[in-house]
């Protein structure tokens, strides 16, 4: 069982639609880079390489392939797709070490309101599933931008087995950065895992990339940076399977064993239908009706 493994956020400028095949260029720079720098796993915002929007046609997966087989490292990478139904979905891969592909996770709770039309041109409809993979003896979740937000989904996850979690986001933050920073240091701490955020830097925003552990801030960045951060496998699991205690001083700076706190007989209603729920089915649609 690994104990530790070597994460790279990479947080890019991301190019206009008419220019985003050079995305791909960029991407294979930044990965021969953070590899370079002894990573083992790199991750890349939600859309890139991409493509981000509709207007852009271009395939990423063999030169991300062929650069994490050169560098020995494990990419995490996404792009918007038109599926068989003519509706579009965001996907984000994971391409092994080896060049191959690891994981296909179809994005199952798009953003809700204009964000989609917005930042990729179309609505998008939902997939079914949770992103979970083995990368070098470590179980990873990937979760994309705003579900980062949705707690079941990073508890779903890490009841999966995941240590680490993957959170490209696409960007635009604005007021919401800083918040955005805190849910991902949240979702470390409360799952007892690691946390890799970054996203697409669009115009002067300052980014809000870093890695989170499950008891504090590992790295964080500028903007067009790549993070790095050693993640000590072995402290999670051992928070992970520890009891709390007033012992002093205290061997832990968060509460561990909170994933064997749990008490799932008494949450049934998480999973009950409720009046108001946000019909992703129908926003997908939108817009796309004859």
């Amino acid at each position: 069982m690994t104990d530790s493994i070597r994460l790279a956020v990479v947080q890019p400028h991301a190019h206009p639609a008419v220019e985003a095949a050079r995305n791909v260029e960029d991407a294979v720079a930044h990965i021969r880079t953070a590899a370079a720098d002894g990573a083992e796993l790199v991750l890349f915002p939600e859309g890139y390489p991409g493509p981000l929007r509709v207007e852009s046609s271009f395939d990423a997966e063999p030169a991300i392939a062929d650069a994490a087989l050169a560098g020995g490292c494990a990419v995490c990478w996404s792009r918007i797709e038109r599926f068989e139904d003519g509706l579009h979905r965001k996907v984000a891969y994971v391409t092994g070490a080896d060049g191959t592909r690891e994981l296909r996770y179809v994005r199952g709770h798009p953003a809700t309101g204009d964000v989609h039309p917005v930042l990729s041109g179309t609505a998008l409809m939902p997939g079914d599933g949770f992103g979970l993979v083995d990368i070098g003896g470590v179980r990873v979740g990937v979760l994309i931008c705003s579900e980062l937000w949705i707690t079941e989904i990073a508890r779903v996850l890490a009841l999966g087995g995941a240590e680490i979690l993957l959170a490209p986001a696409g960007g635009g933050f604005g007021a919401v950065a800083e918040n955005w920073q805190l849910v991902a240091r949240v979702r470390a701490l409360e799952n007892q895992c690691f946390v890799g955020l970054t996203q697409n830097l669009f115009g002067d925003e300052p980014g809000a990339a870093l890695i989170a552990g499950p008891e504090a801030l590992l790295a964080d960045g500028p903007r067009d940076a790549i993070v790095t951060a050693d993640l000590d496998l072995a402290r999670a699991r051992w928070l992970r399977e520890r009891d709390d205690s007033m012992e002093k001083p205290k061997p832990f700076t968060a509460l561990p064993g909170l994933l064997r706190a749990r008490r799932p007989e008494l949450y049934g209603a998480l999973a009950e239908p409720r009046e108001g729920l946000y019909d992703y089915e129908a926003a997908g649609r939108k817009g796309t009706e004859a």
